[in-house]
């Protein structure tokens, strides 16, 4: 007669253990939010911080800012809203962690800027 190996299901609380364990095994320092840190660099019109990074990218091409161009981040983003419109995807790299925006996602934050410069 075969032998059969029983399936036994995990109790919940193992599950939760395992799964919140892994989560906190990649967890990012509690200062990092990068939605929080680039509105915040937006609305404040801050420079980008040191190991940070911000991309606009467009159909065929990109922009990029770096830090060591000392620039208010809506200032910049300004700049390029006026030349080459709404980008496809924003990409900010905040100490090598990139997060890639939508359109969607970041529509609200840069159509403030998108208002005709007035002289």
């Amino acid at each position: 007669m075969p032998h059969r190996h029983s399936q036994r299901k995990p109790h919940a609380s193992e599950v939760r253990s395992r799964s919140t364990h892994r989560r906190d095994e990649g967890r990012h320092p509690a200062s990092y939010n990068p939605h929080t840190n680039l509105t915040k660099l937006i609305e404040q019109d801050s420079p980008l911080q040191t190991h940070s990074q911000l991309v606009l990218m467009y159909g065929p091409f990109q922009t990029e800012m770096l830090p060591e161009a000392g620039q208010g981040v809506a200032s910049w983003i300004k700049d390029c809203l006026h030349k080459h419109g709404l980008p496809s995807l924003v990409r900010f790299d905040y100490r090598r962690r990139a997060q890639i925006f939508r359109r969607d996602q970041f529509q609200p934050w840069l159509e403030p800027l998108m208002e005709p410069q007035r002289y």
